[in-house]
Order: C-alpha cells, then sequence, then structure tokens
C-alpha cells in the first residue's frame, strides 16, 4: 500500500519502520522483523500489517533509495549551471546513495521491477538528459536513453570499486562526477 493513502498516523508507523530497517538493517543484514519492530517502537503486528513479509519491508526500502535518488538529481538540476556543473555535482551525491544502502545489495533479487531499467517521463535524470541533449549540451551521439543507462552503470561501478577498497568514497564520487563530465558534456 502506498504511504500516500494511508492515514496520518498509520503513515508515521510506516515511515518509522522504513527509517529503521534501514538503519538497523545496515547494521545488521539478517535482523528480524521482531528486531526492526523492535528498534522502531511499534508493534510487531503493525510492521505485518504493512509488510506482510520480509520481501515487502525489503522492496519498500528500495523504493525508498529510488525516491532519494530521484530527489538528489532534481535538487542538482535545481541549482542549475552548465551540464559538466550538474554532472559533477551528481556523482559524489550518487556515489553516497550507494554506500549509504550498500546493505540491500545483498537483497537485489527480491526487486522484480526496478525502475531505473525503464525509466519513465517522471525520471528527472531522464527528464534533464533528454532536455541536455536537446540544447546541445551532451553529446549529439548519445541518446538520453543510452545516457541515461550509462550513469547508471558507471555509479554501479563507481560503488563496487568503493566496495573493494581500491577507492575511498570521497574520491570516488569526485572520479564519478568528472568521468560524467568528461563522457557526456559538451
Amino acid at each position: 500500500m502506498s504511504s500516500k493513502n494511508l492515514r496520518s498516523d498509520a503513515r508515521r508507523n510506516r515511515d518509522a519502520v522504513l527509517a529503521t530497517a534501514m538503519r538497523v538493517l545496515g547494521q545488521k543484514p539478517d535482523a528480524s522483523i521482531q528486531e526492526i519492530a523492535d528498534a522502531s517502537g511499534v508493534g510487531r503486528t503493525t510492521v505485518y500489517r504493512n509488510f506482510p513479509a520480509r520481501e515487502d519491508l525489503v522492496r519498500a526500502l528500495f523504493a525508498v533509495v529510488v525516491e532519494e535518488q530521484r530527489a538528489i538529481v532534481a535538487a542538482a538540476v535545481a541549482q542549475g549551471g552548465t551540464s559538466a556543473e550538474i554532472l559533477r555535482r551528481l556523482g559524489p551525491e550518487i556515489l553516497a546513495v550507494g554506500e549509504r544502502y550498500r546493505f540491500l545489495d545483498v537483497h537485489r533479487d527480491l526487486v522484480t521491477e526496478d525502475p531505473h531499467e525503464r525509466p519513465g517521463p517522471e525520471d528527472p535524470l531522464l527528464t534533464w538528459l533528454t532536455a541536455a541533449h536537446e540544447s546541445g549540451a551532451i553529446r549529439a551521439g548519445l541518446p538520453p536513453h543510452w545516457a541515461y543507462a550509462m550513469v547508471r552503470a558507471l555509479a554501479v561501478g563507481a560503488n563496487e570499486e568503493v566496495a573493494a577498497g581500491r577507492v575511498s568514497p570521497a574520491e570516488a564520487g569526485r572520479l564519478l562526477g568528472e568521468t560524467l563530465v568528461r563522457t557526456f558534456a559538451t
């Protein structure tokens, strides 16, 4: 059930469970629903009412990550600037989201519909890439859907480099931003 359709107290409970699950699972990926309920201050039945199975909770966490990523892109674009400035801002921000939610990587198999695989017209990154493509602010030979997929792939690669210990998160964010600029900006 979407949090938009819930009463305000039910929405607060759902949001508390999601925030707590992010924190608890980030520290202990195999934490039980009972541990998450205890840490969130709501009863286990409340957790199960919102998330009938652990998989439902994890899928909801992935949705939170997608919304955060979209908000980050929207904020970077709203600040304005050249395509290079926007892409440089996006690098560290995108990397930070991947780092913050790395614990979800072990649950990738639960994502049946990844909104990044088929972004809709409301996706802020695809919207910006399309406008930048049309205005000549990104390389003409790179269609927006291709650029979108490559931004995503580069971000995954940057997060993997951090996870392997070959680069620090700060350096990976900077390098990702610079790679995005050199790859896409005109």
